[in-house]
């Protein structure tokens, strides 16, 4: 049990008056003239009873009068035992008392505010306000919300309305009101209902008065709920209070989105309110960040660059892409001649901002060069990267100031980034000429932007469509996995080639389309294919393009053989019987754990005996095939052997192989280095990859791959390419250091042992 000591006074002992505050708590008062301690001495002042401190929650308030002494007012809970005094302490000593016998009387307004100035009268209600909004057992006191109603509308008894304008976020209303130019910036917001007081869920955002009227305008969003017919706004500001009533809310309100686009000269103070205000209420209400996403994609801001070839600056950011870890890509170009930019403040639409003070990656724009007349190397194209924290919601446009070292600045509005994962990383894959996709650029800038939205872009996939052709196999022989992406006219080449095969019987065919746009004409050729042939097949439509990998681990998912043969829509076989032939191959000997044909091109020269690992001049790891180019019964070609690698555009693996590896990596964009990837995983285990030069087929390269924009116009093979290289680097060294052409030497752990390359190319 804590017993304060309290000592001997040494100054009065001021009488206090109690006062109710609804049904559990006390409002005691008491006045200190100039012959007391000044307060500065007194230090905190503790409420006790018997002897025992108060248990919070208490608070104390110190308030000059218009007479020049001090007026102190305390919140504190009502003591139990009515009779008991209550003592109020400090530096140990009591220095007021309340003695409690008769009860507490009714707080009355005028005399709990008499002889206080408006600065005081202010300071009082936010201290009644404060504690009330901070104590729920006070904050739902009916009679203290009606007390509180009672001493707004004793200073405003006929209120003004607030105008509702908007809806926000399914259960938030957009309010408007004005008030006297001479009121101040707003420091706080109340509700008051009949039955509670409510600090209000957001700030206010003030503006100029669009009347003219020179009063302040402001702008709030309030929960629906709290915008009840009869409930008071309590608007506490610098030099005063102002009360607001809410009226009925209107009918056929319009959505912000409506009311944005109806106002183009929406300030953009407002704009940032509601943003900032949508998205912190978006953590815990998904309507209001779906508000938040419809506000930046119907409403988004103009776009707007600094372009005059008259002006010795110009600047413009032709892309913003925010990711959902935080990162910002940027890329644009800056004419600046003279040097007279400083720097590039980039405004998030959630509050936060990012600088750039350096524009590193820089790279020739031919367009801005002739634009600008300019002579010599231009250097006026960007791209940047830009860590931050994770915006409250999806962030799709961002603004940002150019500012000039004179003072002066630049604004630059980009336009929205694209909503589509997959079309904003294929805007950041194609923001710069792949020429200039360094691996420095690639690991600072392009790596951290394209690596969240290809994540994003993957975690949108739902269940594939299965549609399946005759009667499926329980347990069939081997699995061939054909993923399709847009180039559907080699099918009937390679469906015939299958119904011919009589070895094809066992086999189980799934097609994997990955341009759902044309699923209905796939269904229909498959139809065709299967009434003609009569061999069933199963078909998985996915949703979205999310690559060779994904589609290949969609196929491998639904498939029922042991035995899985990768192959790509443009490989024929050259003659019947091969897969059988490729098993064989396979099951040679143990501790093999994939193996792929000759692949020959349309004129029976070599496309693929073989994958191998080569460094460019500048260090940088590629994906070459032996005796490409070369004549179909070239000597070497016809050997078959251990290799550090096959295509994933024939490669015949076991299911429990293709799981211990993980399966393809879904890490890469669209489709390039994911089979080589395959390969040293599965080297990993410690298993062979063998050449059986017997099986021949055709293989019309990288047919369906040349028509994807986003691959062939951006930099997405670089970006593979590096990623591949970054992970494997040591493993691929170690692998071309091994003698390839000597097949009686066992495969080592990790992939090889130490010799010297000896690669016929």
């Amino acid at each position: 049990m804590t017993v304060i000591a309290v000592l001997p006074n040494s100054v009065s002992i001021a009488p206090a008056q109690g006062l109710a505050l609804g049904r559990r708590f006390l409002l005691v008062s008491w006045t200190m003239d100039g012959k007391m301690d000044d307060t500065a001495t007194v230090g905190p002042i503790t409420p006790s009873v018997d002897g025992q401190p108060v248990r919070p929650p208490f608070t104390t308030l110190t308030i000059e009068t218009g007479w020049g002494g001090r007026r102190v007012l305390s919140i504190l809970p009502a003591p139990r035992d009515p009779r008991m005094p209550i003592h109020f302490i400090a530096n140990n000593r009591v220095i007021a008392e309340l003695r409690t016998e008769a009860g507490a009387a009714c707080l009355d307004p005028a005399g709990l505010l008499g002889s206080l100035d408006g600065a005081a009268r202010l300071r009082v209600l936010r201290f009644l306000f404060d504690f009330a909004c901070s104590t729920p057992a006070l904050r739902r006191d009916a009679a203290f919300a009606g007390l509180c109603r009672r001493m707004v509308l004793d200073r405003a008894a006929e209120p003004a309305l607030i105008a509702v304008r908007a809806t926000a976020g399914g259960d938030l209303l957009l309010c408007a009101g004005a008030l006297s130019g001479r009121f101040g910036a707003i420091s706080g917001l109340v509700v008051l209902s009949p039955k509670a007081v409510v600090r209000a869920p957001f700030d206010a955002v003030i503006g100029p008065d669009p009347a003219g009227m020179g009063r302040i305008a402001f702008d709030l969003l309030v929960d629906r709920g709290l915008c009840a017919p009869g409930n008071l706004l309590v608007v506490l500001g610098a030099n005063g209070v102002a009360c607001r009533r809410f009226s009925e809310e209107p009918v056929g309100l319009p959505t912000l989105t409506e009311r944005l686009n109806a106002r183009p000269d929406t300030p953009a103070a407002l704009r940032h309110y509601l943003l900032t205000s949508l998205a912190k209420r978006g953590l815990s209400d998904t309507s209001a960040a779906s508000a938040v996403s419809e506000l930046q994609a119907l409403a988004p801001l103009p776009r707007r660059q600094a372009a005059n070839a008259r002006q010795p600056i110009g600047a413009s950011l032709d892309l913003a892409v925010p990711t959902a870890d935080g990162g910002l890509f940027l890329a644009g170009w800056l004419h600046d001649p003279h040097g007279l930019a400083a720097d590039l403040v980039v405004r998030m639409p959630f509050g936060g901002e990012r600088r750039v003070e350096r524009f590193a990656n820089r790279f020739p724009r031919e367009d801005v060069a002739k634009f600008y007349g300019a002579s010599g190397i231009d250097h006026s194209g960007f791209v940047l990267h830009l860590s931050g924290t994770p915006e409250p919601a999806e962030a799709l446009q961002v603004t940002a100031e150019l500012r000039l070292a004179s003072g002066g600045s630049l604004r630059l509005v980009p336009p929205p980034r694209p909503r589509a994962h997959a079309d904003a990383r294929a805007a950041v894959l194609g923001s710069l000429p792949p020429r200039f996709a360094t691996a420095e650029l690639l690991e600072t800038v392009i790596g951290p932007a394209v690596a969240p939205l290809h994540a994003a872009h993957l975690a949108t996939r739902g269940e594939p469509e299965v549609v399946v052709y005759g009667e499926r196999k329980a347990k069939p022989a081997i699995s061939v996995i054909i993923p399709l992406y847009r180039t559907l006219e080699f099918l009937r080449f390679q469906i015939a080639c299958f119904a011919t095969d009589p070895a094809m019987a066992e086999a189980e065919l799934v097609f994997v389309l990955d341009s759902p746009e044309q699923r209905d004409e796939l269904v229909h050729l498959l139809r065709g294919f299967h009434a003609l042939y009569g061999l069933p097949m199963l078909l998985l439509v996915q949703s979205a393009n999310y690559g060779y990998s994904a589609a290949n681990n969609a196929g491998v998912e639904v498939s029922r053989g042991n035995r899985l043969l990768f192959l790509n829509s443009d490989v024929v076989p050259d003659r019947a019987g091969w897969l059988p032939q490729l098993v064989a191959a396979l099951e040679e000997r143990p501790g093999i754990g994939a193996v792929g044909p000759k692949l020959l091109f349309d004129d029976d020269s070599l496309q693929h005996a073989g994958l191998y690992f080569d460094r460019d001049l500048q260090g940088a790891w590629y994906n070459h095939h032996y005796f490409k180019g070369l004549p179909r019964d070239f000597a070497a070609a016809c050997r078959p052997r251990p290799v550090p690698g096959v295509t994933g555009a024939c490669l015949l693996t076991t299911r429990d192989v293709y799981s211990a590896a993980g399966g393809f990596c879904e890490d890469y964009i669209i489709g390039d280095f994911e089979d080589s990837d395959l390969c040293l995983r599965i080297r990993g285990q410690g298993l062979d990859i063998r050449y059986a030069p017997s099986v021949e087929l055709y293989h019309l390269e990288r047919r369906s791959i040349g028509r994807h924009q986003g691959y062939t116009r951006g930099v997405a093979s670089e970006y593979n390419r590096w990623l591949h290289g970054c992970r494997w680097s040591d493993r691929m060294a170690d692998l071309m250091a091994r003698d390839w052409h000597d097949d009686a030497l066992p495969p080592s752990r990790n992939g090889g042992t130490r010799k010297t390359a000896q690669v016929t190319r």
